[in-house]
């Protein structure tokens, strides 16, 4: 075990899945160069690094310590790294247990209504791009705002989101986002 590195473990099998990469981001974001996230998840947590592939290119170091069927532990580390140790496959070894899309008839979309956020003067960045990280595999994110705001469709678009966008009275629009499939 390496002494100088601290390591802050995060144990998300009891969490709601929706609190689970809002929590493991805001750890992330307290972490000083050389510590690290200990990681343990009931499912194999390759599309957080996608995350972080995006995210945080070339400030993390991802090690799986344990891929079992149950149980997977990741060590992620915060640093300078031209490699992030792992990089995924097309195909994991572990195909079975990666968790599938949750058809999207049966999942309720993420309500967010960023007119109170706005009306305190404040931005409502922080908690779209929350939202954008809690949410599952096949579930929309509806936004409320008092514009159009266009430029989170570029931002959100280069997430690999789409829009539909409705303007339901004056000064009110509606904005559903929707996660793009691919590999």
């Amino acid at each position: 075990m390496n002494d100088a590195m601290t390591e802050h473990l995060i144990d998300v099998r009891p969490m709601p899945p929706r609190t689970r990469h809002p929590m493991i981001f805001d750890t992330w974001a307290k972490l000083m160069a050389g510590e690290s996230i200990l990681l343990v998840n009931d499912h194999d947590p390759v599309p957080l690094y996608y995350q972080f592939a995006c995210e945080h290119t070339g400030e993390f170091h991802w090690e799986y310590l344990e891929q079992g069927l149950d149980v997977f532990r990741v060590r992620i580390s915060k640093g300078d790294f031209a490699d992030p140790g792992f990089v995924p496959t097309s195909r994991s070894k572990h195909s079975c247990t990666t968790p599938k899309a949750v058809p999207i008839e049966f999942v309720q979309p993420l309500l967010l209504d960023t007119r109170p956020i706005f009306a305190r003067g404040d931005t409502p960045c922080k908690a779209i791009d929350d939202a954008t990280a809690s949410l599952i595999p096949g579930q929309p994110l509806v936004l409320t705002v008092p514009f159009e705001p266009v430029p989170l469709y570029a931002k959100l678009g280069k997430q690999g989101f789409t829009h539909q966008t409705k303007q339901i009275s004056e000064g009110t629009w509606q904005v559903e986002f929707r996660k793009t499939g691919g590999d």
